[in-house]
C-alpha cells in the first residue's frame, strides 16, 4: 500500500479508498489544502531521526567490528557470519535510538496537528505513556536485524570486490 493511502487510512479508518491514487493527485490535494507547507509536514523530526539514527547505526556497525574482530585480526577481514552479526547489532541500535522521534514523526505527517516535534512528543508521552513512543519496536526490530545484517554484508563484499578489482 502507498504512503498516501496509508495517510488516508491513519486519518479515517472508515474511509473507503479509491483502487489507486497516483502521486500527483495526492501532491495536488496537500497543496490545495495544506499550501507549500504541507508538502515539508514532518520533515524537522525525520532530521531529527536520521542524523542521530544514522550515528548510530554507522557507529554502531563500527563498535561491533572492534569487539569481534580478533586481536591479530583487520577489521576490514571479519568472517561473514561476523559481518552480519555486526550489521544487526548496528540496526537495532539504530531504531532503539531513534524509535521515539519515527513515532513522532508517523503521527505528524499522518495527523492534521500543527504541533512540532517536542510539544507531539511531550503530549504522547503525558496522555500515553512513555511505552506509547516505543509501541512497534518489536516487529521493527524484527524487521532490521536481517535486513541490516545482509546490507553490511552486501557492502562489505562490494567494496572487496571493488578494491580486487581496481588495485589487482
Amino acid at each position: 500500500m502507498d504512503e498516501g493511502r496509508q495517510i488516508k487510512m491513519v486519518q479515517n479508518p472508515n474511509i473507503k479508498l479509491p483502487p489507486k491514487i497516483g502521486s500527483a493527485a495526492l501532491v495536488r490535494n496537500i497543496m490545495k489544502t495544506e499550501g507549500v507547507k504541507g508538502m515539508f509536514r514532518g520533515l524537522t523530526s525525520t532530521f531529527v531521526r536520521e542524523i542521530p539514527g544514522y550515528a548510530c547505526f554507522f557507529g554502531g556497525y563500527d563498535v561491533a567490528k572492534r569487539f569481534l574482530a580478533r586481536p591479530d585480526q583487520n577489521r576490514e577481514e571479519l568472517e561473514s557470519w561476523k559481518t552480519v552479526l555486526c550489521g544487526g547489532f548496528a540496526g537495532v541500535s539504530c531504531w532503539i535510538a531513534v524509535f521515539p522521534a519515527d513515532v513522532v514523526k508517523s503521527r505528524l505527517q499522518v495527523g492534521n496537528s500543527t504541533a512540532g516535534f517536542l510539544k507531539t512528543l511531550t503530549t504522547i508521552a503525558r496522555t500515553e505513556g512513555i511505552l506509547a513512543l516505543y509501541n512497534g519496536l518489536g516487529p521493527t526490530l524484527l524487521r532490521t536485524f536481517p535486513a541490516s545484517g545482509a546490507l553490511f554484508l552486501a557492502y562489505e563484499y562490494t567494496k572487496s570486490t571493488m578494491e580486487f578489482l581496481i588495485f589487482r
